[in-house]
């Protein structure tokens, strides 16, 4: 379960969750200093993270991922080398430790905040790899996006026994993805055939709400793929 902004967990919805046996919760600081936080438009603090970090300890939940953003707008080395130590001192399960990959027409490239170069940027990876190794994290899965600083990778970190097996699913594109609602991206992956149908919804609600019986109707093909699936031997 992806937890979302750190004002969003509660612990009425953590207990829900763990009653219906949700095992794995992210949350997610992208970075601990908070002049990083406001530069990326984040309302939240690291104070406000400590606090929901320890909401989804108190219900239970038994592993946690955190994932952070190496090259961030206002970061620096030193920053970025303070929030994984503050990170590592709370010992979640897994820590995601990704690379910043803007996109033309971004915010972030719109308001043209100074970014960490490249080279800064390897060396936070450099640090994380070490810090991580030497916390007793392995690293247990990798992918790229374009437009990454430093032409740099996002690599998932775990302790072991704590691999994400959705992760690796899903950067293999080996497994099923259902989506819902206005933005949501179907992905039926055949494993057989290795072939992928993609069904993509509108983006906006109000289009998603005016279309509904069009795109039901359209995601016949949905029906089909599983019924398809579960004939095989």
């Amino acid at each position: 379960m992806e937890a979302g902004r750190p004002d969003t967990i509660t612990p009425e919805k953590l207990a829900v969750l763990r009653r219906r046996g949700v095992t794995r919760v992210s949350v997610n600081p992208q970075s601990m200093e908070d002049n990083v936080l406001r530069a990326i438009g984040r309302a939240h603090t690291a104070e406000d993270i400590l606090s929901a970090y320890q909401i989804v300890r108190d219900a239970g939940i038994p592993a946690v991922n955190m994932d952070l953003i190496a090259g961030l707008p206002e970061d620096t080395l030193s920053g970025f080398q303070g929030t994984l130590d503050q990170v590592l001192a709370l010992d979640p399960e897994n820590i995601t430790v990704h690379t910043l990959a803007l996109k033309k027409g971004a915010r972030l490239m719109l308001e043209q905040h100074p970014l960490p170069s490249g080279a800064e940027t390897a060396a936070m990876l450099d640090y994380a790899w070490a810090a991580l190794r030497q916390a007793g994290q392995v690293p247990y899965y990798l992918y790229r996006q374009k437009y990454m600083s430093g032409a740099l990778e996002n690599i998932g970190w775990c302790k072991p026994g704590y691999e994400g097996l959705y992760n690796i699913c899903i950067m293999e594109e080996l497994h099923t993805i259902l989506a819902l609602g206005a933005g949501g991206s179907t992905k039926l992956t055949d494993p057989a055939t290795g072939k992928i149908v993609r069904i993509t919804n509108p983006k906006y609600p109000k289009e998603y709400i005016e279309r509904i019986d069009q795109l039901c109707a359209e995601k016949r093909p949905l029906v089909d793929f599983h019924r398809a699936m579960a004939s095989r031997p």
